[in-house]
Parts: C-alpha cells; structure tokens; sequence
C-alpha cells in the first residue's frame, strides 16, 4: 500500500514553514537597521578622526591666504541648529559639520567659520543626545544642544565646547545617535585624543 501526505499533513507543513520564514525576515530586519546604525557611529567617529588629522597636519584652512594654524573641529546639535561653517550649511540632528575654525578662534563653530564638509546621518538615524564632563563619563540630559569637538596643531589633545561656550574644561564627551527602531550607539571622544564606540 503507497502512502502520501494527507492535505492536513501539507497544511500543517506549509504553515510552520510560513511561521519560521517570517521570524527570519522579522530578525534579518533587525540584525539589518542594527548594522546600519553601527556603521553610521563608524562614519561620525571618522568624521572627527578627520577633524584631528586636519588639526594636526598642515592642511591649510584657505585657499586665500596661508593660514596653517586654525583648529579643525566638528559641529554637533541635537535640534535645528543655527548656521555652522558658512551659510551653505545648517548644523542640525540630522547632519554635522566638519568645520576650519577661522572667523573668530574660539573653538566654536560661528557662521563665519570655513565650511570644509558637512555629513548626513543616513538611514533615519539621528543625534538624539550630547553630554560633556569631566573624567571618563557623563549623562545625557538634555542640557546640552551643542557640542564642539576641536583639534588645534601641534596637540592632538581635543578641546571640547557645549553650547556656544568653552568657559569650563572638559575632558570627556559623548554623541548619542538613534535609529529608526529606537536603538542607539555611542561615540566617546577624550580629550586625550581618544575616539570609541561604546554600547553596541
């Protein structure tokens, strides 16, 4: 006698291979944004190796005159932001500034500053936090809606401004980006140069 799957067997069949195809894409979603997010953090953290290696190096800050001795730094908001670098570019949560800090040295990027790149977080992913502080921490509170990050030759120590000031010195700071799912990752830049990747 031949036996074959009834049409209850199939059924039963088809639906747990329908169940276990749909977690996998639901988990491949996931896996995926979570990746995106990560290569995201990767981009502003080399965004402001950028800055330092132009800090440091002899790039000059005009193609005018020969200025070789302005700091290079990037420009971070957490909301709509004022114009950074020239009035060709808003700092914002969406984007940041790489920026020659020629107008006015003062560590902060003003509207006068020379634009030298302006980044857009991909993705749907956001600056969705900043903090400073002193030692190796801080707290995102939402007190900070600013955040400079500068590097002046010869140190490639990092000077480290929140809010349009740099009245206290910080040795520590943190920019929070989120993605579409909620999730986040955090860039830690020192003022020892330092610049990691923390909760991936």
């Amino acid at each position: 006698m031949q036996r074959g799957f009834t049409l209850i067997e199939l059924l039963i069949s088809v639906a747990i291979f329908v169940i276990m195809t749909s977690l996998v894409v639901a988990k491949y979603g996931n896996f995926n944004t979570s990746t995106l997010l990560t290569d995201t953090a990767y981009d502003v953290a080399l965004a402001l190796r950028t800055a330092q290696t132009y800090g440091l190096s002899v790039k000059n800050a005009s193609a005018v005159t020969a200025n070789f001795s302005v700091s290079y730094g990037v420009d971070f908001r957490t909301g709509a932001g004022g114009s950074c670098g020239g009035q060709t570019s808003t700092s914002n949560a969406t984007n940041m500034v790489l920026f020659a800090d020629t107008a006015t040295p003062n560590n902060i990027c003003d509207p006068n500053d020379t634009l030298v790149d302006s980044y857009l977080l991909t993705r749907g992913a956001v600056v969705s936090g900043l903090c400073a502080g002193t030692g190796s921490s801080c707290t995102v509170d939402g007190s900070v809606s600013q955040l400079d990050v500068t590097y002046l030759r010869p140190n490639p120590e990092a000077t480290i401004c929140i809010n349009g000031s740099c009245g206290s010195r910080y040795t520590y700071a943190e920019v929070v980006i989120k993605g579409t799912d909620g999730s986040t990752r955090t860039i830690a830049v020192y003022e020892n140069g330092q610049i990691s990747i923390i909760n991936q």
